[in-house]
């Protein structure tokens, strides 16, 4: 469904609340990626994912920074902030990443819900990297952390993009996904919650939309006009036919990316036996690179 004042697209009709907790409790990343545990070649891209966010706002922390990583999957991205000397920890709904976040790469991941935490002013910055489209009330979500910020305290968001026109048409919407945004809409909720943008980038391959929000003492908001924005994004979406996907060089060159990235990751783990050891390389790999 979109919303043809606003342009916020969301599923309907969902699940009960109940229904999703177990769900992400219990199924979605065994669904999602066929697994329980990461595979290291799960862990060696988990790795070079998180030093890219890192440096998308390490110039906002500080060596000491209290950091929530919520929906932290495996932990390798808490375990890479730990690393770099941040005080990481996060919350994962998944038991079995959870559980394999503490035992295997033995950083402070707890298994639950981003509601849960109720920490006043606890943390310096939240990340919230693909999981705010999974989120039942995203407003709701944000707001909590508004209370569990500091004050200036930086909430960052990555979300997948309504815009994207690099995916497959009939792969547009995800199943999990219970809202997906494009830059307007985001923006929007962010001031809602009362946030201001302090940094935006569209990702070039997959459009993904990454946002940096500050917490505002001010919660006034709407700087940002969403009246054409229903009209924007159908007409993106109207073009962005199986016909024009299928003509244009888009799904052959992802195909051909992702078989070269295959083929790099299993020469870069083959000569590691524990996890650990990837994320170390990676981690002082791109630091040194940096």
């Amino acid at each position: 469904m979109i919303c043809k004042k606003c342009g916020l697209i969301w599923s309907d009709p969902r699940p009960a609340e109940e229904k999703i907790k177990e769900f992400y409790s219990k199924e979605y990343r065994k669904e999602y990626k066929g697994i329980t545990k990461p595979k290291k070649k799960h862990v060696y891209r988990d790795a070079k994912e998180a030093m890219r966010r890192y440096f998308y706002f390490k110039d906002i922390l500080n060596k000491g920074d209290s950091l929530l990583d919520i929906g932290a999957g495996n932990g390798v991205f808490v375990y890479c902030l730990r690393q770099l000397g941040f005080n990481a920890k996060g919350v994962e709904p998944d038991e079995n990443h959870a559980r394999y976040a503490r035992g295997e790469l033995h950083v402070p991941v707890t298994t639950g819900f981003a509601q849960e935490i109720n920490d006043k002013e606890s943390f310096n910055v939240v990340t919230l990297h693909h999981v705010l489209e999974h989120l039942a009330d995203p407003l709701a979500e944000l707001k909590n952390i508004w209370v569990i910020l500091k004050n200036s305290g930086y909430l960052i968001v990555e979300v997948p993009n309504a815009e994207d026109i690099k995916q497959d048409p009939k792969n547009r919407y995800h199943k999990a996904h219970l809202y997906t945004f494009n830059p307007e809409t985001l923006i929007a909720l962010g001031e809602r919650a009362g946030f201001k943008v302090f940094r935006k980038k569209i990702a070039p391959f997959n459009g993904n939309i990454s946002i940096i929000f500050q917490k505002q003492q001010n919660t006034k908001y709407s700087s940002i006009s969403l009246n054409d924005n229903f009209l924007k994004i159908t007409t993106i979406l109207n073009k962005h036919t199986n016909f024009r996907h299928f003509t244009s060089m888009v799904p052959y060159k992802k195909v051909l990316r992702n078989l070269f990235v295959a083929i790099r990751e299993q020469i870069a783990i083959k000569k590691f036996n524990r996890d650990k050891d990837i994320i170390d390389t990676v981690v002082s790999v791109k630091i040194h690179h940096q």
